[in-house]
């Protein structure tokens, strides 16, 4: 089954079409499903000669059922004299093709001194222009970074919006997508079934080969055994690059780790191992960010790296939590609270032109706030995984007087407070400031709300 990614489809095919010069790297976690996203994608632009390269293949192979051309295809040389050469022994002369032709590269990180080559090929000519991908670009080093070369295009696990899609829930998508904070009237019936729905959301992530096998209903047997296999190969995609101190860890346990660890400041002597030095384990998680298996979220206006890390994909986050019955494993209260924020978290991500957009506050007393946005508006925002009250937002809105909206994420119906005023006992001076309570599964429209 295929799970369309509208929104994020749009962006790749206006991305390629002003490419000038430049190369256009689609990232994201290993299994999130970026070949198959830019495979479907480029179908839309039928009309421009096309090369598909895999560099996991020495020679011209066939993977799952697609032609692509290998390691050779780029010929020994360092620069892009046998690459051109070899495009132009498929295609014919470059500029006397009818459109600009589509390079795309898969399993970029087999072959590091392809980007650099890459990136010189898009320099010679606006004939050309190259998709890039790989699940461990960032951990690799090039000689030339070439900045102005890249335009980069993010990929995510599925929304939960995109799930609903895919799962059939279509009065419940129009009612979501409809939502307005001017509308006093709420459907009840609505709202909890769509609170059902992100929590089933919750348990499965956004990881396309879990959402298929389960909206396959004989699939669901497989689950468990699909989610231990998908969370391995994640892992050993970030041992490629830790080189020999891959053996000082268990790598899943530190995933583990992080994801209890991730409701606050990370503590890096909390993952040490024994012979392994606090560098080395702040190592091992910069590797994991760089694959994209986890974020960094920086707190707020600090000169010191304090910062907290999230698990890439809710449904990978409960197999480390939970086991791999992800669809009927026992739920702490305590790891539900990680579950939600994290979900939030990854929901907000998902509509950013980064994630490095996305910050946390705490402050001196300890009151702590999920996440902080800049843009489109200076916003706090705490994560309840049911109700909850509104103290730690009140002690940001006070210690920070450039807040200017609260937003609580809980599984209450939507409601706009503009009187609401915050206040904290025996510190600061209260001030009024809009409280916006939203149900979680308005995550994926909070910027848009927010704007």
């Amino acid at each position: 089954m295929w799970i369309e990614r509208a929104n994020k489809k749009k962006d790749f095919l206006q991305s390629v079409k002003r490419l000038k010069s430049q190369v256009l790297v689609v990232r994201g976690a290993r299994q999130v499903g970026k070949t198959s996203f830019v495979l479907n994608a480029l179908k839309d632009l039928a009309s421009h000669p096309q090369i598909r390269i895999n560099l996991s293949l020495q020679r011209r192979g066939i993977i799952d059922g697609v032609d692509y051309f290998g390691r050779d295809f780029f010929g020994a040389a360092e620069d892009a004299s046998q690459l051109l050469r070899n495009i132009s022994l498929t295609l014919g002369p470059i500029e006397r093709l009818s459109a600009p032709a589509i390079i795309f590269i898969d399993e970029a990180d087999r072959h590091p001194v392809s980007l650099e080559t890459i990136q010189t090929m898009a320099g010679l000519s606006d004939r050309l222009k190259a998709v890039y991908t790989g699940s461990n670009l960032e951990n690799i080093a090039v000689k030339n970074a070439a900045t102005g070369r890249k335009r980069h295009l993010d990929l995510y696990p599925v929304t939960f919006r995109e799930f609903l899609r895919a799962y059939g829930k279509q009065p419940e998508l129009a009612y979501l997508d409809g939502i307005s904070l001017e509308d006093r009237t709420c459907s009840q019936m609505r709202h909890q079934e769509l609170n059902d729905l992100f929590g089933l959301y919750l348990r499965l992530g956004g990881m396309p080969r879990i959402l298929d096998a389960f909206i396959d209903a004989p699939g669901k047997e497989t689950l468990p055994q699909l989610v231990a296999d998908l969370a391995g190969s994640i892992e050993e995609n970030v041992k490629s690059v830790l080189g020999e101190k891959t053996a000082l860890y268990e790598y899943e346990d530190v995933l583990r780790r992080l994801a209890l660890l991730s409701m606050d400041t990370l503590k890096f002597s909390r993952l040490q191992v024994r012979h392994a030095s606090r560098g080395e384990a702040k190592r091992l998680v910069n590797k994991t960010v760089g694959a994209r298996v986890a974020h960094k979220i920086r707190l707020y206006e600090s000169g010191i790296d304090l910062s907290k890390y999230i698990i890439f994909d809710a449904g990978v986050l409960n197999y480390l939590l939970n086991g791999s019955d992800i669809l009927r494993g026992r739920i702490t209260d305590a790891h539900l609270a990680v579950q939600y924020e994290t979900a939030v978290g990854n929901e907000i991500i998902a509509t950013l032109p980064t994630r490095d957009d996305l910050f946390y506050w705490k402050s001196s007393r300890g009151a702590q706030v999920e996440f902080i946005l800049r843009s489109p508006l200076f916003a706090a925002i705490d994560v309840k995984s049911t109700r909850g009250d509104a103290r730690s937002l009140d002690s940001c809105a006070v210690f920070e007087r450039e807040v200017g909206c609260l937003v609580k994420m809980s599984k209450e119906p939507p409601r706009r407070d503009a009187a609401h005023e915050a206040r904290i006992a025996n510190a600061g001076t209260p001030r009024k400031v809009p409280l916006v309570t939203l149900p979680h599964y308005l995550s994926g429209r909070l910027v848009e709300m927010l704007g």
